[in-house]
């Protein structure tokens, strides 16, 4: 009977299905580790100093919990280093994609295990009054480092994200961010003088930030691409510690997965949750159904899924919150999720499985377009 593992917090947990169900484990094309990041870094930062005399740089890094950033961070801090031993690295860093307490806890420990000395000069996270305007020098170079991935709000989370999210956050409008970061990118980009490093499933990019972004989302859709398939049921994992922390660092995820399923099939996310719900902002807007700024956009995304899909959750969350909130099924395993799905569809459902929910649908016309 073939089994199926998930990253579940800090452990693992598991999915056994029968054979006699029709199954089939879905993934993207990513064949491994971004190869000679040191080298290509070398290659980057050379020609960044080619024509410069530069004894500072500045980075904003977006941490999204993943090694092959940080391995990235590394190689760009000791590759300036080693060509400036006297200079200065201002750090900035955030990390958007998760629960922020969780996310500069993650970063500092993995900081500390690279043995990489760098104290930023501040985290970003909502609410802050600090704005990229007063926190970067127009005069200097801005390198931002981070990974693109699929996104179920954004479509992408590339360059773009990891610079206007703060502007965006700090706004609090009554418009989505999806409709406003192209502007507030584009300020940025005229403002300053940007530069990226970005790994994109097993490469790397950089140069200027504008064309990075570019690269990275078209990118993002060949190594994450998925062909959707009208299954009845799609099992999903949403990554483990630090990405499944909370509610709201996880959710997204049913926006790329709903895709996959046929009206009114199930995407089943298996995500921990261990630190709650997630935001303050976050649970006011679940409260209340909608809500502005970012967080009123996941909770839109999650209702507009709910309009054709069910949805069931394996997590350490209160089965009574998920339901009273949401209207979404809670299950303690993966086990008991797929038991459910198959009382509703019966055994000859077609089942999905993702261990990883960062998934990029493609749709069938259009790869026969390309």
């Amino acid at each position: 009977m073939p089994e199926y593992w998930f990253k579940y917090g800090v452990t693992e947990t598991f999915v056994e299905i029968s054979e006699e169900i029709a199954q089939r484990r879905i993934q993207p094309s990513i064949i491994g580790s971004p190869i000679d990041v040191e080298g290509k870094v070398a290659d980057f930062l050379d020609e960044l100093l080619a024509d410069r005399d530069l004894n500072l740089i500045q980075i904003l890094y977006d941490h999204s919990g993943d090694l092959t950033s940080l391995n990235l961070l590394k190689a760009l801090v000791k590759r300036f280093l080693k060509l400036k031993p006297d200079g200065v690295v201002v750090f900035i860093a955030s990390s958007w994609r998760l629960d922020s307490v969780i996310g500069r806890k993650h970063l500092n420990s993995e900081l500390k295990r690279l043995e990489l000395n760098l104290t930023p000069k501040t985290f970003l996270e909502k609410s802050d009054s600090q704005g990229i305007e007063s926190l970067v020098d127009r005069s200097i170079p801005l390198i931002v480092v981070t990974s693109a991935e699929p996104h179920g709000i954004f479509g992408e989370f590339c360059l773009r994200e990891a610079m206007t999210l703060n502007e965006l956050m700090n706004g609090r409008g009554q418009e989505k961010p999806s409709e406003k970061i192209d502007d507030v990118w584009r300020d940025l980009l005229a403002k300053y003088d940007v530069y990226g490093l970005c790994a994109v499933g097993d490469e790397i990019l950089g140069g200027s930030a504008e064309e990075v972004d570019l690269k990275a989302r078209k990118l993002v859709k060949e190594k994450f691409g998925v062909e959707v398939d009208d299954a009845d049921m799609i099992i999903a994992g949403a990554g483990g510690y630090p990405r499944d922390s909370t509610l709201e660092s996880s959710i997204h995820l049913l926006s790329l997965l709903a895709d996959f399923v046929i009206d009114g099939g199930l995407i089943g996310l298996v995500a921990e949750c261990r630190e709650g719900l997630g935001s303050k902002e976050f649970i006011t807007a679940l409260a209340k159904e909608f809500g502005t700024g970012y967080e009123g956009e996941i909770v839109g995304s999650i209702r507009e899924v709910l309009k054709n899909r069910r949805v069931a959750l394996t997590s350490t969350l209160p089965k009574a919150i998920l339901e009273n909130l949401l209207g979404i099924k809670g299950f303690d395993t993966p086990q008991d999720l797929l038991t459910y799905g198959l009382r509703i569809y019966s055994r000859s459902a077609k089942v999905l499985i993702a261990e990883n929910g960062l998934v990029k649908p493609i749709k069938r016309e259009t790869l026969g377009q390309s």
